[in-house]
């Protein structure tokens, strides 16, 4: 279906429920057709509250922190550019003057929106509360004095907030997170309710409700509603006498200014116009369909199944459900129906079956009959080359070059990613282009996509022209002419719909790793391979092949040849690492090996490095060596122990596996030319816990057996703010220091864990041993941690001043540390998860002391030790 750019439209006559895809303006997709789309459409017009500067997307779902709400509480005052001017020193210690939000928390405190916490801090980068955003729009409106007079915070303020309609179909708890949807809900109310203000001072002071909006009074944008009678030369009746950037609602001319326009004509619109500055001219920003005065239709292309287009009868005859409907439904267009073809009037000539696009049917008058058509005709361009200077964009499969030049009067176009406006420049080679034109060339509207997906197409569906591709489905656009084939290989380019508009066969290196612990021709009759695997999900597998195979490139090898071609020169073929694609049957019918070449080739699966005693420096976290390699949080790390065939002693590791300042010998494969690293084989760990791993506060430990019978042990403890019980590897694990010798583990200490991919303890790193509580030290463990010991000498609410051995005080910030508790004067029940309350200032009688663990200088987790 073509790309949505307003929000779902219930027709009021039919029970059909139908989305209207008239181009009023962009939307990111996640909030089309959901309760946020209008405040999120209407507000990033506004440039009050964006999407997602990289993809567009608004994520209505995720929580906002303070200085966002700040912001948009700011731009709804209109005083953004204000803010720009006003970085400097603030009022509060936490916000520093290059902070993102500097100018805006400046304008804001002058305004009296915010105050800050009890102990002067804003915490700009803190998640956001209902209550306070509610407030800081309640002080923006002008209700302040109102809402104190209806309670202490937060009570009055949520008072007022519901009696002037502020809240309205936005719900939720005082004290709990708001998200960045129900903040945008909140601030589109705000937009059009009365404010408030002082009408009397002195001894006589008094606030009354004024004839006043932020909307109009403070951002100086009307909000108009009426039918669009004409659109340039295009009109309902009659001649228009418009230019063509200018558009008639109701009675009242606008011009257009860079509002898409080409889907509008005839519908009823609330709409959000603008007076120009320089111009003086009224300028359309937004418009969009009024909820129940449209009655419209949308039908893709695909589901057309007959146009009938005849001088006693128009109708559009489509599928709703193709596959499972007896006939397609039909639609009856009146005689004398207005025709706009890709945005400019058209004729019923143009009114037609399409390969690609869409027919939109809108019923103006509400009275059953379609009184006009849309007909939008896409072409997918991929983009080969841009030449900026010349506004030229060439296409990979030879369409015509287009041309998209801005001093060209005659052309007017737009460029879009989702929400987001590109320009030419931005475009880049394999972007798919959605491209709707006007017959004369001068209108044009092209969408931007440049998903795609890597793999192998393993089955194909002729009848519904669709293709799957690693067991996914997948469309192929109407105008990609070159065939695909099964087994075809590559990176296919997708288009705004999700369909393949391009293929790029040069890009074939998979990322479905694993190693070749085993491998023979299958006993019995079978005409197959046998492998046993280390996945990288770090399962072990025993797979079957194809009867034929594609080897290093190579297709319909018997298991025999594919064999000798897995082995190549090395003595054995098992004892590697491969990238491998099985069929819908599970049989493994592709097989590639690492081609050996020291610099990054990202469409080749290569063995880039194989070196002894790298060093990992974990502040810049590389692999320091012959050359430097970066270990990401995507890098898939192998620990396959030198010589080691069975596959138990295999593991997969997280990236922070690997301990600072250790050597390792290692295989680098799919190095990027930014030095990423895709996969590691680490042959030698030994390492210790990493420094990033969360503590366990030890409660007790038991004796017990696993599934194979070995004797191990079982640690039960507190980690990330929850009981956990973990298993080890081996026996003797949990173990730590006593003298020379070493003894188990005991309640209270706290500890670092290693484990394995099965998630069983292989080692650990003794933080603090309980029996040295009585001993207050600081120690720095490396560059990037530390953990200290001492007595809290102040409590603030949301941080402490530590002593140790009567030194120096550091404050440390709580944050989002983990808390527990162990109080060693108890006999039941001495390790429990705490909270900042639990945190005091230190008392002879109570003898409370507090372990802290700074990792990064982010305080990670508190114990209070009693």
């Amino acid at each position: 279906m073509f790309k949505k750019f307003v929000s779902t439209v219930v027709a009021s006559v039919m029970t059909l429920t139908i989305v209207a895809t008239t181009a009023f303006a962009a939307v990111s997709t996640d909030v089309a057709g959901t309760k946020y789309e209008e405040a999120a459409e209407v507000l990033g017009v506004l440039d009050i509250m964006v999407g997602d500067y990289e993809t567009g997307a608004f994520r209505p779902e995720d929580t906002i922190i303070r200085s966002e709400v700040t912001k948009v509480a700011v731009a709804a005052l209109g005083l953004t550019d204000v803010a720009s001017t006003a970085n400097g020193p603030t009022k509060y210690p936490d916000v520093v003057e290059n902070h993102w939000a500097n100018g805006y928390i400046n304008v804001a405190s002058n305004q009296n929106l915010i105050i800050g916490d009890d102990v002067g801090t804003f915490r700009p980068d803190a998640s956001i509360t209902y209550a306070e955003a509610v407030t800081i729009l309640v002080r923006a409106l002008g209700y302040e004095p109102k809402a104190l007079t209806q309670g202490t915070y937060p009570t009055g303020h949520l008072v007022v907030a519901a009696n002037i309609g502020l809240t309205k179909g936005v719900s939720g708890s005082a004290n709990d997170p708001i998200s960045r949807g129900d903040v945008a809900r909140l601030t589109f109310n705000a937009l059009t309710i009365k404010l408030m203000e002082q009408t009397g001072f002195g001894n006589d002071i008094n606030y009354e409700v004024v004839d006043k909006t932020l909307l109009e009074d403070m951002l100086n944008v009307q909000k108009v509603t009426g039918q669009v009678i004409a659109v340039g030369s295009s009109t309902l009746t009659g001649d228009s006498k418009l230019d063509q950037d200018e558009i008639q609602i109701g009675e009242e001319i606008y011009n257009t200014g860079d509002a898409d326009v080409r889907q509008i004509l005839g519908f009823h619109v609330a709409a959000y116009v603008k007076e120009d500055d320089m111009t003086g001219e009224n300028v359309l920003l937004l418009a969009r369909p009024e909820e129940g005065k449209n009655s419209v239709v949308t039908v893709s292309a695909e589901n057309i199944a007959e146009v009938v287009n005849t001088e006693s009868a128009k109708e559009l005859h489509y599928w709703d459900d193709e596959e499972n409907d007896k006939k397609p439904i039909k639609e009856t267009i009146a005689l004398d129906a207005k025709v706009m073809y890709n945005g400019k009037t058209g004729t019923f000539e143009d009114f037609k079956k399409i390969t690609s696009g869409s027919i939109v049917l809108l019923d103006s008058n509400n009275n059953g009959q379609f009184n006009v058509v849309f007909v939008n005709e896409t072409v997918n361009y991929v983009v080969e080359e841009v030449s900026v200077s010349g506004n030229k964009v060439f296409d990979k499969y030879g369409q015509k070059t287009l041309v998209l030049d801005p001093d060209d009067k005659s052309l007017s176009f737009h460029i879009v990613r989702g929400s987001e406006k590109l320009t030419i420049e931005d475009l880049k080679e394999w972007d798919v282009l959605t491209v709707t034109q006007s017959k004369d060339g001068g209108l044009v509207y092209v969408e931007v996509s440049n998903e795609s997906v890597t793999g192998t197409v393993t089955e194909i569906d002729e009848e519904k022209n669709r293709v799957f591709i690693n067991g996914e489905d997948y469309k192929i656009a109407a105008n990609y002419k070159a065939s695909i084939k099964l087994e075809d290989e590559g990176t296919f380019y997708l288009d705004v719909e999700g369909k393949i508009a391009a293929v790029d066969n040069e890009k074939t290196a998979s990322s479905n790793y694993a190693y070749l612990a085993d491998i023979d021709t299958a006993g019995g009759l079978e005409d197959a391979l046998e492998m046993k695997i280390f996945d990288k999900e770090g399962a072990t597998k025993i797979l079957k092949s194809a009867s034929k195979l594609k080897v290093n490139g190579k297709n319909n090898l018997t298991p025999d040849q594919a064999l000798k071609e897995i082995k190549g020169i090395r003595e054995d073929a098992a004892g590697q690492l491969i990238t491998l694609e099985v069929n819908g049957e599970g049989n493994v019918y592709r097989v590639d090996t690492a081609a050996s070449s020291a610099a990054p080739n990202e469409d080749v699966f290569t063995n880039n490095l194989n070196e002894d005693d790298m060093v990992y420096k974990a502040a810049s976290r590389k692999l320091v060596g012959s050359k430097s390699v970066n270990v990401t949080d995507e890098t898939i790390v192998f620990d396959i122990p030198e010589g080691e065939t069975d596959t138990k002693e295999f593991s997969i590791r997280k990236p922070d596996f690997f301990t600072n300042e250790d050597k390792y010998n290692v295989q680098i494969f799919d190095l990027q030319e930014n030095m990423d690293a895709k996969v590691i084989i680490v042959t030698n760990a030994e390492g210790k816990a990493s420094e990033e791993s969360p503590i366990a506060v030890v409660d007790k430990i038991t004796q017990t057996r696993n599934e194979n019978g070995v004797d191990i042990e079982k640690l039960y403890a507190y980690q990330n703010g929850e009981k956990v019980e973990l298993l080890t590897a081996e026996s003797g694990v949990l173990v730590k220091a006593a003298g020379e010798t070493t003894k188990q583990l005991e309640q209270g200490d706290i500890i670092q864990i290693k484990t394995n991919a099965a998630g069983e303890i292989e080692d650990v790193t003794v933080l603090f041993d309980i029996t040295t509580k009585g001993t207050e030290a600081e120690t720095v463990i490396s560059e990037d941690l530390q953990t200290v010991y001492g007595k809290v000498v102040k409590k603030f609410s949301g941080s402490f001043n530590l002593q140790v051995n009567d030194g120096t005080v550091h404050n440390y910030t709580i944050g989002d540390a983990k808390i527990y508790n162990i109080d060693t004067t108890k006999t039941n029940n001495r390790v429990t998860i705490a909270d900042a309350g639990d945190i005091q200032k230190y008392d002879e009688a109570d003898g409370s002391k507090v372990f802290v663990r700074i990792y990064k200088d982010v305080v990670q987790e508190i114990v209070i030790i009693k």
